[in-house]
C-alpha cells in the first residue's frame, strides 16, 4: 500500500473532526428560562441540534427571534457536544454607525446608540421610556427631583389667574345666599405660597 494514501486514511478522521470545529448556522428556538440560555440551531437542512448552550458577553443578554444567525463551534469537532458563541440578526441589525459607535437594539426599533458626535441617544418608537431608582436621578449637574421641583415652583409662581370661589352656603360667617367672593391672583399665589 502507497504510504501516502496510508497516510491519509489515518488522518482522514482528525479533517474532518477539525472540518466540524466551526459552523454557522440558524436559531430555531430559544430556551431563556435556565440559568444559561440554550438554543436549537439549524446546521444544515437536515442536522438540527438541541440543547446548545450559548455563551453571552457578561452584563448582555438578549433572546434572539427565530432565523437568527448564529456561530456555533463544537468541542474536538464532536456534533453533540455544542457550544454557541456568537448570534446576530441580519433582517435587525444597525448599519451605518460611524467609527467607533456602539448601539444596542431590538427588532421593535428601540434602541441606544453611543457615537462620538451625538452621544448618547435613546428612541423608544413604539412604548415609553422607564427609569426605576430607589435614589436620585441625575440629569447634567443636578437630580432629576431637585429640577422637577424647581421647575414646578417656577411655573407655579409665575402662573397666575384671577378667580372667582363661590362661598358655599352652611360655611360659617358666610351668608347662605350663595354670593361669590373674588380672590386676586396675587393673594391666591400668596396664600399657597404661605403654606
Amino acid at each position: 500500500m502507497d504510504f501516502v494514501a496510508q497516510l491519509n486514511r489515518l488522518l482522514e478522521p482528525i479533517r474532518v473532526r477539525v472540518r466540524m470545529l466551526i459552523c454557522r448556522a440558524i436559531v430555531s428556538m430559544v430556551d431563556d428560562s435556565k440559568a444559561i440560555q440554550i438554543v436549537q440551531l439549524n446546521l444544515t437542512k437536515d442536522d438540527v441540534k438541541d440543547g446548545i448552550e450559548r455563551v453571552q458577553n457578561y452584563g448582555f443578554t438578549s433572546k434572539p427571534l427565530n432565523g437568527a444567525e448564529a456561530v456555533a463551534l463544537f468541542l474536538q469537532g464532536n456534533r453533540d457536544n455544542g457550544l454557541c458563541i456568537a448570534i446576530d440578526d441580519s433582517r435587525y441589525r444597525m448599519n451605518n454607525l460611524p467609527d467607533g459607535g456602539v448601539a444596542m437594539y431590538d427588532h421593535d426599533g428601540n434602541y441606544v446608540k453611543m457615537t462620538k458626535d451625538n452621544g448618547i441617544e435613546i428612541e423608544a418608537p413604539n412604548k415609553k421610556v422607564t427609569i426605576k431608582a430607589s435614589g436620585d436621578i441625575e440629569i447634567g449637574n443636578a437630580n432629576l427631583k431637585k429640577l422637577v421641583n424647581e421647575e414646578f415652583v417656577n411655573i407655579f409662581n409665575n402662573h397666575t389667574h384671577g378667580y372667582t370661589l363661590p362661598v358655599h352656603p352652611g360655611t360659617p360667617n358666610t351668608p347662605t345666599s350663595g354670593p361669590s367672593v373674588s380672590i386676586s391672583s396675587t393673594e391666591l399665589t400668596s396664600k399657597v405660597k404661605a403654606e
